[in-house]
């Protein structure tokens, strides 16, 4: 799986210096780079969205023309048989950085998870195989289920990111996706990987 950061504009190939090699891609570089990838055999990409405006409840994130929903449109018109999965966050999209809507500085979830269902039912409806979520509310995966049933997208599969540690490793990715928080960090809603040696012993048998 190929993942792609797609912007706004067009003939737009943005490279980002944390990550050589890799680009923010408008839509139709994406589509060029998906073809590209799919001759040398990779079977399908996951798409990020960079909007060019942003702001404290990251409403583009579920906007018809974003960047994802038109990539995802235009790369299924180009090559079906791709596999197109698409990231349900809303980091990207938040003026703040921040993975949810904010109350004062603290996350709130159930209005957050309500809004991830509406960004997963625009990805379904402009043709996503899959979505991702990746933004470590509580209870979102059966809320996107359950919405995109409701919606008709009972064939649209959820991709796990089964767990999600704070770590320096990220800051790439919030070089490529523009999404690193404007204050605090995430280690209130991210697994502490020093956790998991003791995680382990709880486990495992005596």
């Amino acid at each position: 799986m190929y993942p792609l950061f797609v912007c706004e504009g067009s003939g737009v190939r943005r490279a980002i210096s944390s990550m050589p090699g890799v680009y923010q891609l408008s839509v139709d570089e994406t589509v060029k780079e998906a073809l590209a990838a799919h001759a040398d055999g990779v079977p399908a990409v996951l798409l990020f969205g960079l909007p060019e405006h942003k702001d404290a409840v990251g409403s583009a994130a579920s906007a018809p023309e974003a960047p994802v929903q038109s990539a995802v449109r235009a790369l299924k018109r180009a090559l079906p048989e791709l596999v197109v999965v698409t990231d349900v966050c809303l980091c990207e999209y938040t003026s703040h950085g921040h993975c949810g809507i904010l109350e004062g500085e603290d996350i709130v979830n159930d209005v957050t998870v309500a809004h991830l269902v509406q960004v997963a039912v625009s990805h379904a409806a402009a043709g996503a195989d899959f979505v991702a979520p990746s933004d470590m509310m509580d209870g979102r995966v059966a809320a996107i289920r359950r919405g995109l049933d409701e919606h008709g997208f009972e064939r649209v599969g959820i991709m796990s990111y089964a767990a999600k540690y704070c770590s320096a490793f990220y800051g790439p990715f919030r070089d490529a996706a523009d999404s690193a928080p404007q204050f605090g960090d995430r280690r209130s809603h991210q697994m502490d990987p020093a956790n998991i040696e003791e995680a382990l012993r709880e486990v495992e048998p005596t």
